[in-house]
Parts: C-alpha cells; sequence; structure tokens
C-alpha cells in the first residue's frame, strides 16, 4: 500500500510583473502524482478601468514546464501554457480548480490563480499511483514557469505596469511513499506536450495535418484549443474534424458541437460557479459563466478527443492495471492524420496530447 504524502516546498518563486522564466527544483524522494500550483499577489494596482481579454491574468502564463534528467539524459515531459491547463483542469475535474481574480478598476485588487499538474490515468481516483513518476531514479526534476509582462492582449485595456505586490507562486506536492517491497520503477511514462499549427486551407475542405499527433507510444486524449488569427479562442472556427489510421477512419466527420456535448457528458462538466457571479473585481468573469451561456460553452474553443477504450490496446502495469489508449507503437509521421474544416485560412489549432510509455 502506497502511503499518501503532502508537502507544500519552502522554495516559492516570485513574479515582479515582468517577463521572467523562474524555475524550481522539485523534490526526487518519493513518487510524484500531482503539484498544485497556486499563484496569489495582496496587491495589484490597474493603470485604469480594465476591459479584460478573454483568459486575462492566464495568458500571462506562457509556459509551464517540467523538465526531468536520468541517466544522463534530459527530456521535456510537461509542458502546457496557463490557459490551456486551466482549461484542461476544468475538464478532468468537471469544474474551474479556482476562481480567476485580477484588478478591473483603478485601485488595488488581488490578483490569484491556480492550477494542477495531473500524472494520472484516473484524474478521480486520489490513489492511482500507475504512472506516477519515481522521482527517486532521476538526477534532476524542475518545474520551469515562465511569465509574460501584462498586456493589453493578455491582460486587458489598462493592463498594471507594475505590482503592488509582487506574485508568490507556491508548489505543492501530492506524492506516494512505497511501502518495502513495493517496485515503481519500472512506471510507464506519462508526457503532456503542446503543438501548435495553422490552417492554410479556406472554409469548405478538410484539411489534413500529418504532424498533428506524437505518435510512437500510446495515446490518451488530446485536448484542442481552436483559434482565430487574433488568438482568440472560439468554437466557430471549426466546424467538423476526422482522424485517419492509415486508411481506417477512427472518427468520421465528427460535427465540434457535438463532440464538445459528449466531453459534457463524459466529463461531467459543470462552471462550478452561480451564473453571473463577480469573480473579477467590479465585473463577471468573461471565462467563467455557467455551461451554456447564450449558447456558448464554459470552455470556447477547446474540447477533447479522448482515445481510451477498453477495446484497445493497452499497457499492463506492475500493479496490474491496464492503461488504455491508441496504441501508436511503430507508427511513422503521417500514419495518423488529423482533419479539420476549418472557418478560415489563418485558423489555428493547438493540442495538448497525453501520451504513456510502456
Amino acid at each position: 500500500m502506497v502511503l499518501k504524502n503532502y508537502r507544500t516546498l519552502a522554495s516559492t518563486q516570485t513574479w515582479d510583473s515582468t517577463a521572467q522564466t523562474i524555475i524550481t527544483q522539485l523534490p526526487r524522494d518519493f513518487l510524484a502524482q500531482r503539484y498544485y500550483i497556486d499563484m496569489n499577489s495582496s496587491g495589484a494596482v490597474a493603470a485604469g478601468t480594465v476591459t479584460p481579454v478573454v483568459d486575462g491574468l492566464l495568458k500571462c502564463i506562457t509556459n509551464i514546464k517540467i523538465v526531468a534528467v536520468g541517466e544522463g539524459s534530459s527530456r521535456t515531459i510537461f509542458e502546457v501554457n496557463g490557459a490551456d491547463l486551466y482549461h484542461m483542469n476544468l475538464f478532468d475535474y468537471g469544474a474551474p480548480v479556482s476562481p480567476i481574480t485580477f484588478p478591473l478598476t483603478t485601485g488595488s485588487g488581488q490578483i490569484h490563480m491556480n492550477f494542477c499538474i495531473d500524472f494520472r490515468v484516473n484524474k478521480l481516483d486520489p490513489d492511482d499511483y500507475s504512472v506516477a513518476i519515481p522521482t527517486y531514479l532521476l538526477s534532476t526534476l524542475q518545474l520551469e514557469i515562465t511569465y509574460a509582462a501584462p498586456s493589453t492582449t493578455n491582460y486587458g485595456s489598462n493592463p498594471p505596469t507594475t505590482f503592488a505586490t509582487d506574485v508568490t507562486t507556491r508548489i505543492t506536492c501530492v506524492e506516494g511513499i512505497p511501502e518495502a517491497g513495493e517496485d515503481f520503477s519500472s512506471n510507464p511514462l506519462m508526457t503532456v506536450l503542446t503543438k501548435t499549427l495553422t490552417a492554410d486551407t479556406s472554409t469548405g475542405t478538410l484539411e489534413s495535418f500529418d504532424t498533428f499527433f506524437q505518435v510512437g507510444a500510446l495515446i490518451q486524449r488530446d485536448f484542442l484549443r481552436v483559434e482565430d488569427s487574433s488568438n482568440v479562442r472560439s468554437d466557430a472556427e471549426m466546424t467538423n474534424f476526422q482522424v485517419n489510421s492509415g486508411t481506417i477512419p477512427l472518427m468520421s466527420n465528427i460535427y465540434v458541437p457535438s463532440q464538445k456535448m459528449n466531453n459534457i457528458i463524459n466529463y461531467r462538466i459543470s462552471s462550478g460557479f452561480p451564473r453571473g457571479t463577480a469573480v473579477f473585481s467590479g465585473t463577471t468573469s468573461p471565462i467563467l459563466n455557467a455551461p451554456y451561456d447564450q449558447g456558448n460553452y464554459i470552455s470556447d474553443g477547446y474540447f477533447m478527443i479522448d482515445f481510451y477504450n477498453n477495446r484497445m490496446p493497452f499497457i499492463n502495469t506492475a500493479g496490474g492495471l491496464r492503461i488504455g489508449g491508441l496504441s501508436t507503437v511503430g507508427y511513422n509521421t503521417g500514419d495518423l492524420v488529423f482533419q479539420g474544416n476549418f472557418a478560415a485560412a489563418s485558423s489555428i489549432i493547438r493540442r495538448v496530447q497525453e501520451t504513456v510509455e510502456g
């Protein structure tokens, strides 16, 4: 039986509103299952009345990355930006992990946002260590967070030029302590990595992306964000998609709103906040309304392609768990193809792929 251990690191990150990347060394003594990231400032001053952009403040977190070094080689095992991770958390847990707060009027207000980095197959099982990282086998494990200075594109109009109080980022580790005789050294490796592509075919035609998927292992799922050329996410940017494995259609002409409805049913997504709740200072959140607000989905422009199916290939773990997904072992680039029908030749699609290597 694995004993659970929680600890908030004494080492914090300090974001002073300037663009920078800060590195934190993570512990390397137990099984790493999750990392909670809490960003908080007791005071920030807007330069005037702010009209927030969608995903305002979240866009200031341009990259969250975990790099592992073991046996002489370095590898990025997690890399997602703040907005994508926040919404991916919403899918995983059915509701936002926290409200997003930042000042929208002249005067001091709190800045706050939370994220969870989750190395579990079943995101709702507190005892799932099937892909937990045996950190004691590594020589280095570090978390790198890249912050951007608040601007009109990542915050809103009249963004603060400085913070009255710096943002403190705290990291809490959720870990497992194996008992004597338990061996997790052969745990499969889960990677969560991002790729961005731009459409070059006008609306009405299915455009193929041969390099969309990362192949060679077991793909569990792909979290997709579709946005326009101004980087504003929108459900209107793609009408339908399909996935082909060679000549075999795995998903055929899927209508995006139907896929989003499927996500709501399977992930039991809800807003977590009553409609109209003022979670920003002085205004209703532009991203945290109820699941349907005048026809819009809470995570407009986001949807999940989930390959998990108990009839598909799986990886057996030492603990007897079967990790399901789409096996792409032996695939070459172009063997698994994503096709989408986009609103414009400049539409942007980004995917966050969760892959397990046995």
